[in-house]
């Protein structure tokens, strides 16, 4: 990219291979999926200035600790009470984002009512789902910018 700044991660592919790059352009997912892509797409946007997409990709990692976390898992009242803590501060974030789907923030709010935990859950999957396609135009442009650099 020429107005990366040197330390910005765009130029420097370290442990980054060929094949790593070709998944990385296939599709967002790829990107998400894996930690040297979530790091690549990043200072990508943060070069590039594109702060709307990095509170997304903060809010999807922030969506996927919580979903991945013990605390989902777990039955003991404190730890819970954590873990739905952890969720309305996901909704708190996520409200400040206005390319995502009111109507799952609303369900999501709903269900973290009712306690739920596997509806929460399953929510919060289609949360990350939602917030993956409100980064389409700067995962467009990140492909955009690695397809050139590939060839």
């Amino acid at each position: 990219m020429a107005h990366c700044f040197p330390t910005c991660g765009c130029s420097d592919l370290e442990g980054i291979t060929n094949s790593d790059l070709d998944r990385f352009t296939d599709r967002i997912e790829n990107v998400l999926n894996d930690e040297n892509g979530r790091k690549l797409f990043m200072n990508f946007m943060i070069t590039s200035k594109l702060n709307s997409g990095k509170k997304c990709l903060n809010l999807w990692v922030e969506c996927d600790k919580v979903i991945n976390s013990p605390a989902a898992d777990s039955n003991e009242s404190e730890i819970y009470k954590e873990f739905l803590c952890e969720v309305e501060n996901l909704i708190d974030e996520a409200e400040k984002i206005q390319d995502l789907d009111f109507a799952i923030m609303e369900k999501l709010t709903i269900t973290l009512d009712t306690e739920d935990k596997k509806e929460i859950i399953t929510i919060l999957k289609l949360l990350k789902n939602e917030i993956s396609k409100a980064m389409r135009k700067e995962y467009s442009l990140f492909r955009r910018h690695f397809v050139k650099r590939k060839y």
